[in-house]
C-alpha cells in the first residue's frame, strides 16, 4: 500500500481547501467565471484580493463550509490543512496549531495559533463551539506580531460571522441523521431603516447521541450525548461616514466529551519517568505473581504504615469489585485495544457544560476620502464545567472535575466547582494611503484584559486505601499593552511594493492562589519561605515584519518576508506557587520568541483556457525557549510544569491550487510539509534532565484533494457533486520519544462525500452528506502522562455518520 504521504504527493499541487466555495460564489455564474473574481481576506488588516495578499493564508467561505459538512473546530481540519486541530483532556477541549506552534493541554500559556471572532481575539481553549450562518473562516499563516490584536507566533484563526444586508431575507434548514442526530438553524435580514439600520438574527439548535458505550457496572449506557444551541443578532448603523456593526453571540452546550481510552504503558525503569509504577500498583489478581507484585507495591506506598495483612484483604476486595479488571493495568489496556475506543470500561463521572457570551462592536469613521478611524471592542464571557475520566479505564487512577459558574472577580465562586474566562479589548486603528496612494497604512493601539478563575479537583490513586484528592484553585489576571503600525510602500507603478510594520507590547501577568487550593489549605496563615501565593512578572518586547513583493504581471504575485512574534511568560497554575522556574519545580515560564522567512509566488488566471489558482510559499522558523509542558512530581503531588526548551526550528512547504476544466467541474489540492524539531539540548525540570526531541501537533505530511460537479437536469434544477479526501502523517502527543508509548496518532485518509440537488432560483436544496466514508478509526488529541504513572490516553475521532441536510432561503 502507498504510504500517506506518497498519496498526498501523488495528487498534485496542493491547494487552499476552501477555495471550493468561490467556485460556486456567485449564484449567478458558472464555475469559469468565478475563477477569475477575487477572493477577499483581511490578512493584512484590510480588505485586499487573496492572490495579491503577500502572506499565505487559507479562506473558506459560506458554501465550502457546507460542502465540507463544517460544523465545529475539529470538523476545520478538512478544509484547512496545515492546521492541526488538538484535543486535550478531552474532546472539548480544543487548540488550535500552525507550523509547529501550539499549546500542551493542561499548559497555561498562550495559543501558538489565536482563535478571533470578528477581529476579537479569544484565546481561551475550552468550549467547543458550532459553526452556523458565517462568512467565512480565514486561517493566516506564520507569526502574527504586529497587525493582530494578539501578538501570536504561530498564525491567527479569524471567524467572521455573515453581516445584515439591506433586504429582507434569510433561510431555514434542518439535518436528520444516525446517532438520532437533529439540526435547525436558520437567519431573518430586516432592514428596520433602509440603508441605515439593518438587523440580522441567526439562531442554531443541535443535538445528537454519543459514539460511546460504558461497560463500567453501574455507569452502562451511551456517552457522548450534546445539545448545542446558539443565537445571535447583528445589527448595522449606516450613517453616511460613520459604520457601527454590533454582534452579540450567545452559545450553550451540555452533554458528556468523548471520553479518552488508555493507549499505552510507558515501560517503568526505576530511573527517571515514569516516577509511579501504577503497573505494578494496579497489577491486579489474575495470578499470583502479579498479585505479590501488587500488594507489594501497595505495600511500599503506604511505607508499612498499614499492616501487611490489612493490606493483602484491602487489594484483593479493590480487584473484586465489579468494573476492575482482575488483570490489572496491563490487561485493562489489551482489553480496551480489542474493544476500540468506541467501547469503553470508564469509572469517572462524563459531564460537560459551557456557556459562552461574546459581544463585539466594530466602528468605522471615514475622515476623508483617504483616511478611516477603526474601533474595535470585544468581550468575551465563558463559563465550563467538565468532569472526565482522565485516565480512560475502570481504575480510580486520576479523573477531572473542572468546573464552571464564574461570577466575577478573584475568588469569586459559586456552586463549589467553577472555572471561568472573562475578557474585555478595546482596539484603536487608523488606516489610509498617503503620497499620492503610494503608501497604504495602518496604526493602532491594543488593551485587553483577561481573567481566567479556574478550579480542578482531581482525585488520584483510588487503590490508596480510597486515594488523594488534589484542588487546583487560582486565578490569573493578564493584561495587555501594545502600540503598533505597519504600511505598504509602492516602488513604483509596475507591481514592485515594501512592507515595513512595528509593534510594541507590554505583558502584565498575574496568579493568585486561591484560599481553596489544596497548597494553599495546607499552609494558610502565610506561604512558606521560597513560596508565594501572589505573584506578578511584566514583558516589554518589540515585534516587527519586513517584506518585498513584486505584481510581475497581472495575473503572479512573488513575495518574500521575515517577521517576529513572542508568547509572555508566565505562571503555572496546577502546580504549588514556589517562586522560580521548572528547574527548582518552580510555577514560572519565559517568553517565547519566534523569528520566520516565508517566500512565495501566487497566480491567479488561465492556463490555457482553464481557469486556475496557484500558490506556493516556503518558510523557516528560529524558535527561542519554545514553552511547552514537562510532567514531574512536586511537592509530591502529579505536577505539569511549563519549561523553555531552549532552541527549535521549522521549515516546510505549501503548495495549493484550483481549476476549473469546465463550468460543472472544479478540482483542487493542498499539500503541507512541516519539518519541526528541537536543538538536542536537555533541560532541567524540578532537577530531572529531560530532553525534548520531537514536536507535538505537527504532521510532517497533511493535505487534501476535492472534486466539486454542478450537472444542470431541468428547470432550474442542478444535481451536486462533492468528494474530498483529506490525510495526514503521524502526530506527537508528547514532546519527548521516552514517552512515545501509546502517545502516537498514526497516518490516517478520511474521505467524505455530498450528493444533492438544488434550485438556486427556487432558493432550496436537498442534500445527503456522509462523513468518515469508510468508518477509518483515528484519534484527535490526548495526554501524554505516562512520565508520570506510566498511562498514556488519546481521544477518539468521531466515527462515519450520515446526514441529511434541507435548506430553503427566503
Amino acid at each position: 500500500m502507498i504510504n500517506q504521504s506518497k498519496r498526498i504527493l501523488l495528487c498534485g499541487s496542493a491547494l487552499l481547501a476552501a477555495l471550493p466555495t468561490s467556485a460556486f460564489a456567485q449564484e449567478a455564474q458558472s464555475a469559469s467565471d468565478n475563477q477569475g473574481a477575487d477572493i477577499i481576506v483581511t490578512a493584512q488588516r484590510r480588505d485586499e484580493s487573496l492572490a495579491k495578499t503577500p502572506v499565505a493564508v487559507q479562506i473558506v467561505g459560506t458554501e465550502a463550509l457546507d460542502r465540507a459538512q463544517v460544523r465545529t473546530q475539529d470538523d476545520l481540519r478538512m478544509v484547512a490543512p496545515g492546521l492541526t486541530i488538538r484535543a486535550g483532556v478531552d474532546s472539548n477541549e480544543i487548540n488550535f496549531a500552525v507550523r509547529g506552534q501550539s499549546k500542551d493541554p493542561l499548559s497555561d500559556t498562550a495559543p501558538g495559533a489565536v482563535p478571533y471572532f470578528n477581529e476579537v481575539p479569544i484565546p481561551f481553549s475550552r468550549g467547543a463551539a458550532i459553526f452556523y450562518d458565517l462568512q467565512s473562516v480565514q486561517v493566516f499563516k506564520g507569526p502574527q506580531g504586529t497587525l493582530f490584536g494578539r501578538t501570536a507566533t504561530g498564525g491567527a484563526v479569524l471567524t467572521t460571522t455573515q453581516k445584515p444586508k439591506n433586504e429582507f431575507g434569510g433561510y431555514v434548514g434542518g439535518s436528520l441523521g444516525d446517532f438520532n442526530l437533529r439540526l435547525i438553524e436558520g437567519a431573518i435580514n430586516v432592514p428596520l431603516v433602509e440603508d441605515k439600520v439593518l438587523l440580522r438574527v441567526a439562531g442554531i439548535y443541535r443535538e445528537r447521541n454519543g459514539f460511546q458505550r460504558n461497560i463500567f457496572p453501574g455507569l452502562q449506557g451511551r456517552v457522548g450525548d450534546s445539545e448545542k444551541y446558539g443565537i445571535r443578532p447583528s445589527l448595522t448603523l449606516n450613517l453616511g461616514s460613520f459604520r457601527n456593526e454590533t454582534v452579540v453571540d450567545y452559545f450553550k452546550s451540555k452533554g458528556s466529551p468523548l471520553n479518552p481510552i488508555i493507549s499505552g504503558l510507558v515501560p517503568f525503569t526505576g530511573r527517571g519517568a515514569p516516577f509511579i509504577p501504577a503497573e505494578f500498583l494496579y497489577a491486579g489478581v489474575a495470578t499470583p505473581t502479579a498479585r505479590a507484585t501488587g500488594i507489594a507495591t501497595l505495600n511500599a506506598f503506604l511505607g508499612g504504615a498499614v499492616p501487611l495483612p490489612a493490606v493483602a484483604g484491602f487489594y484483593d476486595a479493590y480487584f473484586a469489585r465489579p468494573g476492575h479488571n482482575p488483570g490489572g493495568l496491563r490487561q485493562e489496556l489489551i482489553d480496551q485495544q480489542a474493544r476500540g475506543p468506541f467501547v469503553i470500561n470508564s469509572d469517572g463521572p462524563l459531564v460537560s457544560r459551557a456557556k459562552r457570551l461574546t459581544v463585539t462592536n466594530i466602528s468605522t469613521l471615514e475622515l476623508g476620502a483617504n483616511t478611516t478611524l477603526k474601533n474595535i471592542f470585544g468581550y468575551v464571557d465563558v463559563d465550563t464545567f467538565v468532569a472526565s475520566n482522565s485516565d480512560g479505564t475502570g481504575f480510580g487512577l486520576g479523573n477531572h472535575i473542572i468546573g464552571a459558574t464564574f461570577t466575577g472577580g478573584p475568588g469569586a465562586f459559586s456552586g463549589g466547582v467553577n472555572n471561568g474566562y472573562r475578557e474585555y479589548s478595546e482596539e484603536l486603528q487608523l488606516q489610509g494611503t498617503a503620497f499620492g496612494d503610494r503608501l497604504n497604512y495602518t496604526t493602532g493601539l491594543y488593551y485587553s484584559d483577561e481573567l481566567v478563575t479556574f478550579l480542578n479537583r482531581q482525585p488520584f490513586f483510588d487503590l490508596l486505601f480510597g486515594g488523594a484528592r488534589q484542588t487546583n484553585s487560582y486565578t490569573f489576571n493578564d493584561k495587555s499593552y501594545a502600540a503598533y503600525g505597519q504600511g505598504t510602500y509602492k516602488l513604483n507603478d509596475n507591481g514592485l511594493s515594501v512592507t515595513a510594520g512595528l509593534r510594541y507590547t507590554i505583558d502584565e501577568r498575574e496568579k493568585h492562589v486561591l484560599p481553596n487550593d489544596s497548597f494553599r489549605l495546607a499552609s494558610p496563615a502565610a506561604p512558606p519561605p521560597g513560596f508565594d501565593y501572589d505573584q506578578a512578572v511584566k514583558y516589554k518586547r518589540l515585534s516587527w515584519q519586513f517584506g518585498i513583493q513584486d505584481q510581475i504581471s497581472p495575473t503572479t504575485l512573488l513575495y518574500a518576508v521575515t517577521r517576529r512574534a513572542y508568547k509572555a511568560g508566565g505562571f503555572n497554575g496546577t502546580v504549588a506557587p514556589r517562586v522560580g522556574s521548572a528547574a527548582i519545580a518552580g510555577d514560572s515560564y519565559i517568553d517565547e520568541k519566534v523569528s520566520d522567512v516565508e517566500a512565495g509566488v501566487k497566480f491567479q488566471g488561465r492556463i490555457g483556457t482553464v481557469p486556475a489558482r496557484l500558490s506556493i510559499a516556503g518558510f523557516h522558523y528560529w524558535i527561542d525557549n519554545a514553552q511547552r509542558l514537562a510532567f514531574t512530581l512536586a511537592n509530591g503531588n502529579p505536577s505539569s510544569l511549563t519549561v523553555n526548551v531552549p532552541k527549535g526550528k521549522t521549515y516546510g512547504l505549501e503548495l495549493e491550487g484550483q481549476v476549473s476544466p469546465a463550468s460543472w467541474l472544479s478540482l483542487g489540492a493542498v499539500y503541507n510539509y512541516v519539518n519541526a524539531s528541537y536543538a538536542n539540548i536537555p533541560l532541567v525540570a524540578n532537577g530531572d534532565r529531560q530532553l525534548f526531541n520531537q514536536v507535538t501537533d505537527t504532521p510532517r505530511h497533511s493535505g487534501s484533494i476535492y472534486a466539486d460537479l454542478t450537472v444542470p437536469v431541468s428547470g432550474g434544477v442542478s444535481a451536486l457533486l462533492h468528494g474530498d479526501v483529506y490525510s495526514q502523517s503521524k502526530t506527537f502527543v508528547s514532546p519527548r520519544s521516552a514517552a512515545n508509548e501509546g502517545a502516537v496518532i498514526g497516518n490516517y485518509a478520511i474521505a467524505n462525500f455530498r450528493v444533492g440537488v438544488q434550485n438556486r432560483e427556487a432558493g432550496w436544496s436537498l442534500i445527503a452528506n456522509l462523513k468518515n466514508a469508510f468508518d477509518k478509526t483515528y484519534y484527535t488529541g490526548g495526554l501524554a502522562t505516562g512520565e508520570i504513572f506510566q498511562l498514556q490516553i488519546l481521544i477518539p475521532a468521531e466515527p462515519r455518520t450520515f446526514s441529511i441536510d434541507a435548506r430553503f432561503k427566503f
